[in-house]
């Protein structure tokens, strides 16, 4: 009878651990799905913004007109009249790369078939857990929750708005566009001298204010054991204890695991640059020059990466994962020490 015993406790103990690291792995892997898929998402949003940058640059080298200054005959005004169609193209063609831009950071667009991967992975590695399997997005100030985040966003021709986003999106809105142009304004229409036309200010590339990004997800997945064995605390009405924590059918106790992820390493926007360098307004004589949108553009590069990192790491946001995880036991009836909890 002795013998039985220890051979019924030690396989309850058995598939309780193996139940216990088969369902921490669906947790880390869920999570790194989505973490994963985001990374993709900024990279995509790294790309966009370069296109964004690129829009601006060839603007500037149609408006530098070869280096020549613009010259309509018989033109007395302020501003050149070919320039300024020119001008309001460059305007057009920036407007739509910024659209294209913040229809792909839109959180539908993003975070929601970030969360659908990780469920679906949860589930892949281990059946059943995917209904049980949660990225937080229902609390607020979680970096999965819709509105924790936004792009707020403005265009010269076509409007502006703020939508929930994946991250925090910034805009340079000071981005400088002008050239030079010959005047014809004494008798018979003859030359009279080169003005530098006043700048023009437009919206126009994306930044996080860090270039490591609050941007992160926590997951949770629980179950319990396919079957009972020696549970000797087994109540159906539930609040047993169970070996680890474990239970089957009827009672409430479940097992837990946590992980946290996060995307790293890339920078979408010119995080990273300060003033001129940032909205690329370098000049010389008065003239804003193509070249000066090389420094936004070099501080773009699509190197986003997933990692998984601990409950416990000092991620950013609104809401820590340590704080997820207590918001989660207490959603339980739980209090959770998440001193415990590595991953």
């Amino acid at each position: 009878m002795a013998l039985m015993l220890v051979v019924a406790f030690s396989t309850n103990v058995g598939i309780a651990v193996n139940d216990k690291i088969r369902m921490q792995e669906a947790a880390d892997l869920g999570t790194y799905a989505v973490a994963y898929s985001e990374a993709a998402s900024l990279n995509d949003l790294t790309l966009l913004n370069q296109q964004i940058a690129e829009e601006a640059q060839a603007c500037r080298e149609t408006l530098e007109n070869g280096g020549m200054p613009w010259s309509t005959p018989c033109n007395c005004g302020s501003t050149d009249p070919q320039a300024e169609i020119q001008m309001e193209l460059c305007k057009i063609r920036i407007d739509l790369a910024i659209e294209d831009f913040v229809r792909r950071a839109q959180y539908e667009r993003t975070v929601t078939p970030a969360l659908r991967a990780g469920v679906a992975t949860a589930d892949a590695n281990f059946s059943g857990t995917g209904a049980q399997t949660s990225f937080f997005d229902d609390v607020g100030g979680s970096p999965t929750a819709r509105g924790t985040y936004w792009v707020t966003w403005s265009t010269s021709t076509l409007g502006g708005g703020t939508t929930p986003s994946l991250a925090e999106f910034r805009q340079r809105t000071d981005t400088a566009f002008n050239y030079q142009f010959n005047t014809y304004c004494n008798s018979y229409c003859g030359f009279s001298g080169t003005l530098i036309r006043a700048p023009v200010t437009m919206p126009t590339w994306f930044y996080k204010s860090s270039r490591d990004p609050d941007v992160w997800v926590a997951g949770r997945t629980s179950g319990t054991p396919s079957k009972r064995f020696l549970d000797l605390d087994y109540s159906s009405s539930g609040r047993d204890r169970g070996y680890f924590g474990a239970s089957s059918t009827g009672g409430d106790d479940k097992l837990y695991a946590y992980a946290v992820a996060k995307p790293y390493d890339g920078s979408v926007g010119p995080s990273e640059l300060n003033g001129n360098q940032a909205n690329g307004n370098t000049n010389i004589g008065g003239i804003y020059l193509s070249r000066g949108i090389e420094y936004p553009k070099l501080s773009m590069y699509d190197e986003y990466r997933a990692r998984l990192a601990g409950v416990n790491d000092n991620l950013a946001g609104d809401v820590t994962p340590a704080d997820l995880v207590g918001i989660d036991g207490a959603r339980e009836g739980r209090a959770w020490d998440t001193s415990r909890f590595e991953h």
